[in-house]
């Protein structure tokens, strides 16, 4: 799951052909946008970029870029080397965070990765064929607003759990379908999102006005 583009207007009507056209990329900025047709296409996986040097996140996935139909590499850049993502393998690294959510039935507590670079907001968890129901990835956003997330290349359903600046729950998305483009969302500005595999929202008891801490990761 990801960030929705946002175009300004004078590039929506580019955005209608380029939805037209496979391999060419949308806007890069975040919107609330309309629904627009699933994904009917089958998503496939390329192999990892088997430890190659890196510097950002996306040079793990080239040519492959989030607006773009398919899949790339799953890998991120950890210390300069491309590795699998460690919600997926279990392994953390000093790029893990934490976030420790205050239920009625006690404390929750997840491992992170932590998307807060625009490339890794616009990928999220695409791509991905599993996750560990104690890991998450939270995005850090710019800035409180409605936020709009869709399953554009997301394999896997999600739970998205939308937190406020001072990391209140707003509200809570359960079951989120694989690759559709629907955006989804709920009617309090947040400025903050946690994804899980889905289910997990329901078995711990995750709700609106229940607090949340976020642990930085180690490495930063």
């Amino acid at each position: 799951m990801s960030v929705v583009p946002r175009c300004p207007p004078a590039a929506r009507l580019a955005l209608v052909v380029a939805w037209a056209v496979p391999g060419l990329a949308a806007c890069d900025e975040p919107t609330r946008a309309g629904p627009v047709a699933p994904v009917t296409a089958p998503a496939t996986t390329a192999p990892s970029a088997a430890s190659r040097p890196c510097g950002d996140d996306a040079d793990c996935t080239r040519p492959w870029h989030p607006s773009m139909e398919g899949c790339g590499s799953l890998d991120r850049c950890f210390d300069g080397t491309c590795l699998p993502p460690p919600a997926a393998t279990g392994i953390p690294n000093a790029q893990t965070g934490s976030l420790t959510i205050e239920t009625p039935a006690g404390e929750r507590r997840y491992a992170v990765e932590v998307a807060d670079a625009h490339f890794e907001t616009q990928r999220g968890l695409m791509c991905r064929t599993k996750m560990r129901p104690d890991w998450g990835m939270v995005f850090l956003l710019d800035e409180t607003r409605i936020q709009s997330f869709w399953m554009k290349n997301t394999l896997i359903p999600l739970d998205m759990v939308f937190l406020t600046e001072d990391w209140t729950i707003a509200g809570v998305v359960s079951d989120v379908p694989p690759r559709t483009l629907e955006p989804r969302g709920v009617h309090t500005p947040s400025r903050y999102v946690l994804e899980l595999v889905a289910g997990e929202a329901r078995r711990a008891g995750l709700a609106a006005g229940q607090r949340a801490r976020f642990y930085r990761p180690r490495g930063e």
